[in-house]
Formats: structure tokens, sequence, C-alpha cells
């Protein structure tokens, strides 16, 4: 059986209204699986006059939280002041605490799995959260260090060496062992936690054309390619490739996964590619998150037109990685 717990995501974002159509095309397909939600008490009352619930649930307030045994349970949080299409401090402290509380429920063993809803960094900074998203906050809680933004499709799945820093800070952060702690890891993860058992890497070089031979920059040089001739043999993997070149002639394809070394080098032909679709995961951790691969959509909260796809498609992520972790548990 599954055991899925859901956070709200921002308030003022679509957040909520993605979770209950989700629910409602998710609920009645697994009759194994269960299903949690931490939203605002107030949020969820708006939320169900605009999506109408198409499945039975049950309701909690946290504090009153007892045996979770329905197949739809929603725990009510703390109400909060909304402030639709805003990035608010207030919508910043709900997306915490619905994350928090969803934490607590995979660590005691209540959950096997979160699916996240879309936060605002914005809100983030105006709560005081010391965390530039959801993949940073729970390495943190997780207690990981070697952990990867891991991005998964049926079309094409990249991870990124760094994350949410600015592109001036890259090249400083670029190390072989922490490059080879992340291959290493990726090779793993492709392995057991996606069920691919020969598991092939393409990794990017960080200048444009990477490097030109140490004429446009001496990063795949010094760093890259000696750390990718160090695991050949022990993984299958290539490089440093020119990305520009690399996406144009569709080389993705040929591989497992895309290895970039910064954000927007591998995410902009990644959403490109699946149009809002894909699942962002967190490799690397003890507990399995995964996420939308889009944001909060101020733009377009509480509409109603909200997309729900891709949140869907990160609990069948969810459900597979759980999956392959089990049967690699039992294997030992």
């Amino acid at each position: 059986m599954d055991k899925l717990v859901f956070t709200c995501g921002d308030v003022n974002g679509i957040g909520p209204e993605i979770v209950l159509k989700a629910f409602n095309k998710i609920s009645n397909l697994k009759k194994s699986s269960k299903y949690y939600l931490f939203i605002p008490e107030n949020v969820f009352k708006k939320i169900i006059e605009l999506i109408k619930p198409k499945f039975e649930y049950e309701l909690f307030h946290e504090e009153n939280i007892r045996n979770l045994n329905s197949k739809v349970t929603v725990i009510l949080q703390q109400s909060v002041k909304m402030n639709i299409g805003k990035a608010t401090k207030e919508s910043g402290t709900a997306s915490y605490n619905s994350l928090r509380s969803s934490f607590n429920l995979l660590k005691n063993g209540t959950a096997d799995a979160v699916i996240t809803a879309p936060v605002s960094k914005t809100s983030f900074n105006l709560a005081g959260i010391p965390f530039p998203g959801q993949t940073e906050l729970f390495a943190h809680w997780s207690k990981t260090s070697n952990y990867i933004m891991t991005f998964l499709s049926k079309e094409l799945n990249v991870a990124l060496y760094s994350i949410h820093v600015p592109l001036k800070k890259v090249s400083g952060l670029l190390k072989e062992d922490v490059l080879l702690n992340k291959l290493s890891l990726l090779q793993s993860i492709l392995k057991f936690d996606l069920g691919i058992s020969k598991p092939k890497i393409a990794v990017l070089g960080l200048n444009p054309h990477a490097g030109e031979s140490g004429i446009i920059g001496g990063e795949e040089i010094e760093t890259i390619a000696p750390v990718l001739n160090r695991v050949k043999g022990k993984i299958y993997i290539e490089g440093p490739f020119s990305a520009d070149a690399f996406f144009a002639k569709r080389k993705y394809k040929e591989f497992d996964l895309t290895f970039g070394i910064y954000h927007d080098q591998v995410l902009i032909p990644f959403k490109h590619i699946n149009a809002g679709k894909g699942v962002n995961f967190t490799a690397g951790l003890p507990i399995i998150r995964t996420s939308p691969d889009h944001g909060v959509a101020y733009d377009i909260a509480w509409n109603g037109i909200a997309d729900e796809s891709s949140l869907i498609q990160a609990v069948k992520y969810a459900r597979l990685i759980n999956r392959n972790r089990r049967k690699n548990a039992t294997s030992k």
C-alpha cells in the first residue's frame, strides 16, 4: 500500500487547486493507497467551493490527529490570511508549516512519500525561512549533504550540479570531489530508485562549446574531464558535451539522464520538451519527495484553470520509487 502525503504549497498560488484536482482523479484509481493533505482550515473551506471534491474524506485538526485510517485524510492547520496572486509572509509561513508537518509523517513512518505543491521563494524569504527552496529544506531536515535536484519525464531526465545559486558563483562551486560524489549518487539513483539496470549518463560542460579545448574556459579540462576519466569503467558516462549542440542534435535520447552544471542549462530544454508535465525529484534523500516541475502561477491562481498534470505525474513517480525501494530492501 502506498501512503502519500501532500502539501498545500503557496496558498495564494495554484497549489490547493491542483491538489484537489489531482485527488479527484487519483483517489479512486488505487484502492490500496492512502492520501494525506496538510492545509490551512480556511484555505480548504475556500478551495472546495471552487473545486468540488469527488472523493470521500475525513477531516482532522492537526492538534487532534488520531488514527489515519481513511482513504483520504485532510489535516487542517491554522487558518492564514490570504492575498490571492501575491507572495506574502503569511503564505510563506503556511507553506513551511505544511512541509514541516508532512516531513513528520515521513519520519514516523505514517507516510511513504511526500508530493509537494509549488511554493514561492519570495514568500519563503518574507517569512524568514532561510532556504531557497523545498529541495534544500528537505535535505536539511534529512541531514543529507549529497543530494541532487533531478527532473524526470518519459522524454528526458536531467539533474543539476548546482541549484539555486547565481551564475557568477557556479564556477567556484565546481569541485572534483563533489562532482564525483554526485555522479556516483546519480548512477545509484537511476539503478535502484528508477529501476534502470545499466544507466547511461551524459555530462554537459560549463562553458560555451564545452570550453573549446580551454579557449573559452578551463573548467572542462581542469575539473570535469578528469572526474569522468576516473569513473569510466565503473559508470557508463560520456562528456563533457557542448550543451547547445547536445540538445539541438537530440543526443539526450541516447542517455538515461543528462547532468547539467547549472540550473537553466538543463531546465530550459526540459520544460520546453515536457510543457509542464515533468516531475521534480530530490535524489539522494532517505525519504521520497516529488513535486511538479512548475511554480506557483500567481497569474492564474484560484481561477479554476490550473493544470494538475505535473502533480499527477509526481504521484506516479513517487509510487514507482517507493515500489523500487521496497523491492531492493526485501532483496538484501
